[in-house]
């Protein structure tokens, strides 16, 4: 039995189920490596030059936000758009640490190049000095920053929404929790930084 929900006034009012709704445990990242992690891939065997799938639960997408401003006039105060968009809070991923570690390791190298857990200096080959007004206006990132996806899927595994990270690069990776008296899947977490956020519906039937 369904529903009937009338988006407004002047619509057609759309037929919805009740039981059509999104699971929580139906979200996968797509990682391509950063540029300065691919440079390694010929020296170092256990970096892949391919996409790294994560499954994933938890907060999988931050708030967007667009504020408003207050403006007075005639004794009242209107609320308009500011056309603004602030900076995104971190992005946080719980995620299933696989049964050789690899995908915990390749986020523990990413952030080993940013500060290396020895010598305590930058890994790569970037400078820090760069003029990052014309870095952005070209469309160029850093070299230990990388685009990636999390995708939604529905219940035959298809992807149905794609959240599309921009100018990315990990912030920290947690702890591993094991307790050998629970035989529960090994969980981690990962916090990225990002600049932009797009979010695509897509065709299931051409996924």
């Amino acid at each position: 039995m369904s529903e009937t929900i009338d988006l407004c006034a002047t619509g057609n009012p759309t037929e919805q189920s009740p039981l059509n709704v999104g699971h929580r445990d139906k979200f996968i990242l797509v990682l391509t490596l950063p540029v300065v992690m691919r440079q390694l891939a010929g020296i170092e065997p256990n970096i892949s030059l391919d996409p790294i799938q994560f499954k994933i639960f938890g907060a999988v997408v931050p708030a967007i936000q667009v504020p408003h401003n207050e403006v007075a006039f005639a004794g009242q105060t209107y609320n308009v758009s500011s056309y603004v968009r602030p900076n995104y809070d971190p992005l946080d991923v719980s995620f299933v640490v696989d049964n050789n570690y690899k995908n915990y390791w390749t986020l523990w190298r990413w952030l080993s190049i940013l500060n290396d857990p020895l010598q305590s200096k930058y890994n790569g080959n970037d400078s820090r000095s760069d003029d990052w007004e014309n870095r952005l206006l070209s469309g160029n990132i850093s070299e230990y920053q990388a685009n990636f996806s999390i995708y939604g899927k529905n219940e035959y595994n298809q992807s149905i929404i794609e959240f599309r990270y921009h100018n990315a690069f990990i912030n920290s990776l947690g702890s591993i929790n094991f307790n050998y008296k629970e035989p529960e899947i090994m969980e981690s977490t990962v916090q990225f930084r990002f600049s932009q956020l797009e979010v695509f519906l897509k065709d299931p039937t051409r996924s």
